[in-house]
């Protein structure tokens, strides 16, 4: 009866932000996205578009660093962008439905 060594698993590199590439800049996709989306948020609610700039930029810079403190801060960011373009266009849309209505 042999006993087996237990086999040891080899680290895995921390998972990069959504858009980021590993040194620390967005993707050729997510600089158009980001660049829309940021706008938008900027226009539609000033404080909580400076504020997902804030934390994306925040987060790029920690990438190498702290990857998982990066991860949270750009994912914040991602999120705060999607929820103010989305209530942006919500009220833009009602907003020409009553005009044309």
């Amino acid at each position: 009866m042999s006993i087996a060594s237990p086999e040891i698993a080899a680290p895995q590199p921390p998972r990069l932000p959504l858009g980021v590439q590993a040194d620390g800049t967005l993707t050729r996709k997510a600089v158009p996205i980001a660049f829309v989306m940021g706008t938008l948020a900027v226009f539609a609610v000033l404080p909580l578009g400076v504020l997902a700039i804030i934390l994306n930029d925040r987060g790029l810079e920690r990438v190498r660093t702290s990857p998982q403190t990066a991860r949270r801060m750009i994912n914040w960011s991602w999120g705060i962008l999607a929820v103010v373009d989305v209530l942006e266009i919500i009220a833009l849309t009602g907003f020409l439905v009553d005009r044309l209505a």
